[in-house]
């Protein structure tokens, strides 16, 4: 079999030809299509990657924010949780003061409205009493209750002591009673007047219905008197130490 040079000459110069017509026209294009394409491709992967670091970024600071949030969140709470307490402290203690002081008033008010009441009642009892002791008196004073009046008056004269008598008599001694003295009565008066007070001279006697039955003695500024009102100041004395008494007892639960 015969090879035909000329054929296969042909064959590869057309062979060539078309490598190169390829390469021009195809080759360069894909290969410049596969470049952009990759590179499209990797410009795409690159930003991807940045959004990524972006998001991640963005991410790591929303985190961070929200983390700084709850942080004050939870402080801010934690202090209105504490004034909050602060505060109903406050207030408890501001209406315990409260309370206290409207109970210390009206402890006291009831002690001022007691004190008060006892000191109207003491009053007006002692006044009921002497009253009463007044107008018994006056109905039933004779001579023997009025000797009885004079002792007693004499008696509690006996009794003062020197700075209590008079050093000086420049005016007319007086004896003031509630009620007519008999003769031997203002003998004995003046009689015992003048045993304590030697320079004692010319007593003077008048009736005062305002003494009812008692007796005064007035001389050089010094001033002695018995009443019978003196029994009711004693008994009202009493009372009101019986009372006080009372009142400070402690009392059993």
């Amino acid at each position: 079999m015969l090879i035909d040079w000329f054929t296969v000459g042909a064959q590869v110069v057309n062979f060539l030809i078309l490598l190169v017509l390829l390469k021009i026209f195809l080759f360069d294009r894909i290969k410049q299509a596969m470049d952009q394409r990759e590179n499209n491709i990797k410009e795409r992967f690159d930003k991807a990657k940045e959004q990524e670091a972006k998001a991640k970024d963005a991410r790591e600071s929303f985190e961070k924010k929200t983390q700084s949030l709850q942080d004050e969140w939870d402080t801010r709470l934690k202090q209105a949780d504490k004034e909050a307490k602060e505060r109903r402290e406050s207030l408890i203690k501001e209406a315990r003061e409260e309370v206290d002081g409207l109970k210390n008033k009206w402890q006291n008010a009831l002690e001022q409205e007691k004190a008060s009441f006892f000191d109207r009642f003491k009053k007006q009892a002692a006044r009921l009493i002497f009253d009463t002791v007044e107008k018994t008196l006056s109905h039933l004073a004779d001579t023997r209750a009025q000797d009885q009046a004079v002792k007693k008056f004499l008696s509690r004269f006996e009794d003062l002591d020197k700075e209590d008598l008079p050093r000086e008599i420049e005016t007319q001694p007086r004896v003031s009673t509630g009620f007519d003295l008999s003769e031997s009565q203002q003998k004995s008066i003046q009689k015992a007047l003048s045993q304590k007070l030697p320079d004692l001279k010319n007593i003077a006697f008048d009736v005062k219905p305002e003494l009812v039955f008692g007796i005064a003695f007035a001389a050089g500024g010094k001033k002695m008197t018995w009443h019978a009102h003196d029994y009711v100041s004693a008994l009202e004395k009493q009372i009101n130490q019986a009372i006080e008494s009372k009142d400070h007892e402690p009392q059993k639960q």
